[in-house]
């Protein structure tokens, strides 16, 4: 058995028990079949949501993780996109949903800016809800209204 897959150029798609729950594409991935551990450099992912301002799509120049844990971490400069709110952070991870049935979310512990039409938000971290594209900010957001338009 051939111990790992590089793949270049890769279109994905993540789907559970017939459910989609994201499509994207990689310039490069690895996947260890032994381990089910995968890699993946320059990838965007899009998170088909039910929100109103449609899917929200996140980007990352380098990740990793291990499939069969359901367990994805992204780093070096993370970008979430859900219409025309962008948030950036250096890293981010993906945690699958609870044995409480509560459902997986992407959370991030450094410091992010999200801009949009009009303002500016910052905080220590947030939580992106997948399934709603709702993304919270953490640790005493600070808001500034008015200026340019977000970039």
């Amino acid at each position: 058995m051939v111990p790992q897959i590089v793949m270049t150029d890769v279109q994905f798609r993540l789907d559970r028990a017939g459910d989609l729950r994201a499509t994207g594409d990689a310039r490069r991935a690895v996947l260890r079949r032994d381990t089910t551990d995968v890699s993946a450099q320059d990838f965007t992912v899009l998170l088909p949501s039910q929100g109103p301002e449609g899917p929200a799509r996140v980007s990352a120049p380098a990740g990793a993780g291990v499939i069969s844990e359901h367990r994805f971490s992204a780093w070096g400069g993370v970008r979430a996109f859900r219409g025309q709110d962008v948030a950036v952070t250096e890293r981010a991870r993906y945690e699958p949903a609870g044995p409480d049935g509560a459902a997986g979310v992407v959370r991030g512990d450094d410091p992010v800016e999200v801009t949009g039409a009009g303002y500016r938000l910052s905080g220590t971290g947030f939580v992106l809800d997948p399934a709603t594209g709702d993304l919270t900010v953490l640790g005493h957001p600070r808001l500034v209204t008015g200026g340019a338009p977000g970039r």
